[in-house]
């Protein structure tokens, strides 16, 4: 594929989707690649460090085959790295410093698999593309559920700040109830803004650029999780009513006198 509005890095990326294309069309059983994220439909938001998403589609001997032996791609280029990080996918570098993560399926499988919608770069003649269209989607996040679950997070949180376990507090309060609270927020918002509806985190900073201040507060780091805690709480008031009893437990736990040694500035 080539786009002369494009830069080189970008076009070097499409290429090297491209090559693998043409490599698994060599295949035996090979029936389609599909390109995702900014190598899919989301091509005017690659840039020189995007990587390479993928799958590619085969009869469920050959997608074996094609998981136990990536030849089909260092034969391309060669492989400087790969970790099978899951039972249908790896994630590779080439040696020229491309990264790629990719699953191989067979189009039973797909069905099964939630995805957003991708770009067809090469198909077998005849096969049918209606396969590669997802059928199951990120599920949209139940507000009630979305805030209980992060208000939990942060009522163990902070007592596990509180006992000294500073770090486990931190990816509760910082890392689960912001999450949490990125998903509700991706579920009002983001979703007609480009975001990712499988990791709310992604492109925040595009979506929401008057929140930057926010998430440094609300993720401010090791030692903060009773700061970071006080804003998330007030950012959950903003989404919907929150149980009275939770919130006066956490409001107990935010009124303990911090442990010296807690924070991050000591």
């Amino acid at each position: 594929m080539s786009d002369p509005t494009i830069g080189p890095a970008v076009q070097r990326l499409l290429d090297r989707l491209d090559a693998i294309a043409a490599s698994l069309a060599q295949q035996d059983g090979a029936l389609a690649l599909l390109g995702l994220g900014s190598v899919g439909l989301d091509i005017a938001r690659a840039d020189r460090f995007s990587d390479l998403d993928f799958f590619a589609i085969a009869e469920p001997q050959s997608a074996t085959a094609l998981r136990q032996d990536l030849n089909w791609l260092s034969s391309i280029k060669p492989l400087s790295f790969a970790h099978r990080n899951t039972p249908d996918g790896w994630k590779v570098l080439f040696e020229d410093g491309i990264f790629a993560e990719f699953a191989v399926f067979s189009p039973e499988q797909l069905p099964h698999i939630p995805f957003q919608a991708g770009r067809l770069v090469w198909a077998y003649p005849g096969f049918d593309v209606n396969l590669v269209a997802p059928t199951r989607h990120a599920e949209p996040m139940d507000t009630a559920w979305g805030i209980s679950e992060a208000l939990t997070c942060i009522l163990v949180g902070l007592g596990r700040f509180h006992r000294g376990e500073v770090l486990a507090a931190q990816r509760l309060i910082q890392g689960s109830a912001l999450d949490l609270v990125l998903a509700m927020l991706h579920a009002q918002l983001a979703a007609e803004q480009g975001g990712d509806p499988f990791n709310p985190s992604r492109r925040v900073e595009r979506i929401w650029p008057d929140r930057r201040e926010w998430l440094k507060q609300a993720c401010a780091g090791y030692g903060y999780s009773l700061e970071a805690a006080q804003i998330i709480l007030t950012e959950l008031t903003r989404l919907g009513p929150l149980p009275s009893a939770l919130v006066a437990a956490i409001e107990a736990l935010l009124q303990v006198p911090d442990l010296k040694d807690n924070h991050a500035t000591v």
